[in-house]
């Protein structure tokens, strides 16, 4: 089997050159289980690190920020690539995506075993109850149409603190996705009391994100380049297949 080595070694002809003067790129983006992870210092790690090693090459540098501020830096023009943003019309008038996502999730409603039933495909009777969601992430359009007429919406800084509001009983449901729902509760010895309720709320698509500038647009095409020819690879099946995350369709 190819190491990790070998995968981005053999893709060193899809890293375009920068100049040798040029500072390196600044990707930014918060704890993403499987895509954007690490702690106690290390840098991150995961399938947006290594897609964007082999794309960039060694002309990029990591690092965590808390998930609004880094949205924040983008626009700014102080970081140069967002990892993990799903694409949603708000957003596409702040940012540029890339052409084709990095990854989908399923978002779901997470409760208490014993209280599962609360949660369904209507919205109506939620609307009253107590309920989480992660502050600057984006849900969905079904969750958007809802949201100002949530009576009790609390919105948490991630998804340990909003999994945890729940196993207290401080809230009734919790949004989330379940990459990164699944490893807290492991984390968190809370298999056996918290849920996702079966109907999922929506799918969503995760991408890399770059400035409307037009440095920007230039990095975003570079991107999209190196990405699309890299993704038909077959290291690229060995790539996700280390992850456990499902590779993108590479249909026309």
């Amino acid at each position: 089997m190819p190491t990790r080595r070998h995968w981005l070694g053999c893709m060193g002809a899809l890293a375009l050159a920068r100049p040798a003067h040029a500072a390196p790129l600044r990707a930014v983006g918060t704890q993403f289980a499987r895509v954007f992870e690490g702690g106690d210092g290390a840098p991150p790690h995961g399938l947006a690190v290594d897609v964007l090693n082999i794309v960039f090459g060694a002309d990029l540098h990591c690092e965590f920020v808390p998930w609004p501020r880094a949205q924040l830096m983008l626009e700014q023009g102080e970081a140069d690539i967002l990892v993990g943003p799903y694409r949603t019309p708000e957003r596409e008038t702040r940012m540029l995506f890339s052409v084709r996502p990095l990854f989908s999730d399923t978002i779901l409603w997470y409760a208490r075993r014993d209280e599962e039933a609360t949660c369904g495909a209507d919205m109506q009777p939620l609307l009253p109850l107590p309920i989480a969601a992660v502050r600057g992430w984006a849900y969905g359009s079904h969750f958007e149409r809802a949201r100002p007429l949530f009576r009790q919406l609390t919105w948490v800084p991630s998804v340990e603190a909003g999994l945890q509001m729940l196993a207290r009983r401080r809230v009734t449901l919790f949004a989330g996705n379940d990459r990164d729902c699944e490893p807290v509760l492991q984390k968190l010895g809370l298999e056996a009391e918290i849920t996702r309720c079966p109907m999922p709320l929506d799918v969503l698509h995760s991408h890399m994100a770059f400035g409307l500038s037009w440095a920007g647009q230039q990095l975003a095409q570079r991107y999209d380049a190196a990405f699309e020819a890299w993704l038909r690879e077959p290291a690229a099946a060995e790539v996700y297949r280390r992850w456990n995350i499902r590779r993108p369709s590479t249909a026309a």
